[in-house]
C-alpha cells in the first residue's frame, strides 16, 4: 500500500483502437501496471481489440457500447468533411452593392478540425467521470510510456485539492496528454457538462478549431472566469516548449511519444529544454 497523505482516490482513463494498441497502447498499459500504485485503476476504453486482463487494475469498457453520445456524434458527421479534418475557406464577393461571402475549396486536411477523431478521447473522459468513484480522474494519452514509479503523494501534488483541473498550459492551446479532473470540486461537473455539450449540440463548429485541446480551453477559461483555480503542472514551461510534458515534473516518471514520436522508443533528446537527471533521459542525451 502506497502512502496516501491526502486520502484522495485516483483513477486514470485512456482510450485506444486496435492499431494503436499494437503500436503504443500495449506499452502504455504494461508500464502503467509496472509503475502505478495498485490502488489506482486504469479505465481502458477499447476499440476493436481484446483488452488485457488485470483484475483490480484495469477496468475495460468497449468505447462505442459505453458512449452512445459518441456513436450519435459520429453518425451525424460521418459524411461531413468539416468534422473530419477539413474546413472551408471563405472569401468576400461583391455583386454590385451586395457583398456575399462564398466558400473556397476545402482547406488541406488537418488534425485541428478533425472533430470526429478527438471525440473518442473526449467521450471516454465524460463516461469515466460519471462511472468512477475516484476523487480525481486523470486522463493520459495512450501513446505514453512510464519508466519510474508513481506515488500517491506525487499525485496529490500534481492535482491540488483547491484546483478544479490540473493540466499542462501553453500559450496556443493546452497540452491535454495529461489532465487531472478534481471531481469533488464544485466547478468540475459544470466544466465537464459544458465540454460534453460542445459535442452533443454540435456547438464546437462555431469555434476556431475542433480538437479536444481547443474545446477544453474554452470550458477551462469559462470556469476560471467563474473563479475556479486551474493548476499549471508545467509551471510556465509551456511558454517556451510545445512538447512541454517532458520538461514538467511529469517527466520524472513518464514520456509522451506524441506525433511523429508515436511507436518509438522515447522522445528525442532535443525535446528537452533543459537537461534532466533521470537515467531514462540521460540515455537520450
Amino acid at each position: 500500500m502506497s502512502s496516501n497523505p491526502s486520502g484522495r482516490r485516483y483513477a486514470v482513463v485512456t482510450t485506444c483502437h486496435a492499431a494503436g494498441y499494437e503500436t503504443y497502447g500495449r506499452t502504455m498499459i504494461e508500464t502503467f501496471l509496472a509503475h502505478w500504485p495498485a490502488e489506482v485503476p486504469l479505465l481502458l476504453y477499447h476499440e476493436g481489440f481484446e483488452p488485457p486482463m488485470a483484475p483490480g487494475r484495469i477496468e475495460a469498457h468497449d468505447l462505442m457500447a459505453a458512449c452512445p453520445g459518441l456513436v450519435d456524434f459520429k453518425r451525424r458527421h460521418a459524411g461531413n468533411p468539416r468534422a473530419n479534418g477539413q474546413r472551408p475557406r471563405w472569401r468576400p464577393v461583391r455583386l454590385g452593392s451586395l457583398v456575399m461571402t462564398l466558400p473556397l475549396p476545402l482547406r488541406t486536411p488537418s488534425y485541428r478540425w478533425d472533430a470526429v477523431r478527438f471525440a473518442h478521447k473526449s467521450y471516454a473522459v465524460f463516461d469515466a467521470a460519471r462511472r468512477t468513484d475516484a476523487d480525481v480522474l486523470i486522463w493520459i494519452d495512450a501513446d505514453t510510456r512510464f519508466f519510474a514509479d508513481v506515488s500517491l503523494a506525487e499525485l496529490a501534488v500534481l492535482a491540488p485539492v483547491q484546483s478544479a483541473v490540473a493540466c499542462l498550459r501553453r500559450p496556443d492551446f493546452t497540452e491535454t496528454g495529461f489532465v487531472a479532473y478534481n471531481l469533488r470540486h464544485p466547478e468540475t461537473p459544470r466544466l465537464l457538462a459544458e465540454f460534453e455539450a460542445m459535442y452533443a449540440g454540435d456547438l464546437l463548429f462555431a469555434e476556431r478549431e475542433y480538437t479536444d485541446c481547443w474545446l477544453f480551453d474554452i470550458v477551462r477559461a469559462r470556469a476560471e472566469a467563474r473563479g475556479a483555480h486551474v493548476h499549471d503542472i508545467a509551471e510556465g514551461a509551456g511558454r517556451e516548449r510545445s512538447h512541454v510534458l517532458a520538461d514538467s515534473r511529469l517527466g520524472a516518471f513518464m514520456d509522451h511519444l506524441k506525433g511523429d514520436r508515436k511507436g518509438g522508443i522515447a522522445s528525442r533528446a532535443d525535446d528537452l529544454r533543459a537537461a534532466r537527471n533521470e537515467h531514462y533521459w540521460k540515455k537520450r542525451a
